[in-house]
């Protein structure tokens, strides 16, 4: 039957300061290394070599040397300690970091502009962005907030709502005037134009061939197509004049304000909404200062 641990703690103090002798190659080193005298340096190390039954040091009248045995328990010592440390190292990091998780159009839309004020929000701790392709990988609960769309239903995750989506086709200035597309442009006229397409995969985004049931139109393949994956290429896209794109309100609210692009028909609600969610449980006090900097 294993020894209990606790029966094992009073070695703990020897096996450090036997480390240190190892290590700084005398009993003088290790003393001035933890702060305390050699007398008690030679104290420790007696009393763990009386309780392994084995010499770890073959001493002279100038110096001590470690043995075989010596050798072999301070190999495997440094390795534990460097465990143990690197455990420390990164329970500390994780401590001082705040993990705010989004798919990559909130991230580079929305959330860019906000980092600042998310900075200034979370005090000392610092702010990754953690960008995801799939909504499944928000749902792993390896963050410490998202901004995620949906219903408001996120299995182990507790969510406040931010605000309602809204979709409205958008194309370039220079698109929108070589084919005479204004926000008054039907879906109907919309549909005989080249789309930009947002994959949509597991993504919870309202897509083309949705957005145009809502006017009882039917999305139909064409040679060409171009599936993106992900929300800046398509927008990249759209600034390039490559077609109509979806937009995605609030995240082309500061595009549309520049007029960098336009809206070019009939903005439709998705049904959907976007939220702050953090795992299942009361919200922290980081968790509410993000939320107070995302829904102003």
């Amino acid at each position: 039957m294993a020894r209990p641990r606790l029966r094992r703690l009073d070695r703990l103090q020897r096996l450090v300061v036997f480390e240190a002798a190892a290590r700084g190659g005398g009993f003088t080193a290790a003393a001035r290394e933890l702060g305390i005298t050699q007398p008690a340096v030679t104290r420790h190390i007696v009393a763990l070599e009386r309780s392994l039954g084995t010499a770890l040091f073959q001493r002279t009248a100038n110096r001590a040397r470690l043995t075989d045995a010596g050798r072999h328990l301070a190999e495997r010592i440094g390795a534990g300690l460097d465990v143990i440390e690197s455990g420390l190292s990164d329970l500390e990091t994780t401590a001082s970091l705040f993990v705010l998780a989004a798919h990559p159009g909130i991230a580079q839309q929305w959330l860019m502009p906000r980092v600042d004020r998310l900075h200034a929000a979370l005090g000392d701790l610092e702010l990754r962005l953690q960008v995801v392709d799939r909504d499944i990988d928000l749902s792993d609960g390896t963050f410490d907030a998202a901004v995620r769309i949906g219903n408001g239903q996120f299995v182990g995750q507790s969510a406040h709502r931010l605000f309602d989506e809204s979709v409205v086709p958008i194309a370039s200035a220079s698109f929108a005037a070589e084919h005479g597309l204004s926000v008054d442009t039907t879906a109907s006229e919309l549909i005989e134009l080249p789309f930009v397409h947002l994959d949509d995969g597991d993504g919870p985004w309202l897509t083309w061939a949705a957005w145009l049931q809502r006017f009882d139109l039917v999305l139909e393949r064409r040679p060409g197509r171009t599936m993106w994956n992900n929300y800046p290429l398509v927008l990249q896209q759209v600034l390039a004049g490559r077609g109509v794109g979806l937009g995605w309100k609030p995240l082309v609210d500061e595009l549309l304000a520049s007029e960098a692009i336009v809206a070019v028909g009939p903005e439709v609600r998705s049904g959907r909404k976007y939220y702050v969610t953090w795992p299942t449980g009361e919200a922290t006090d980081e968790v509410r200062a993000v939320i107070d900097v995302l829904q102003n």
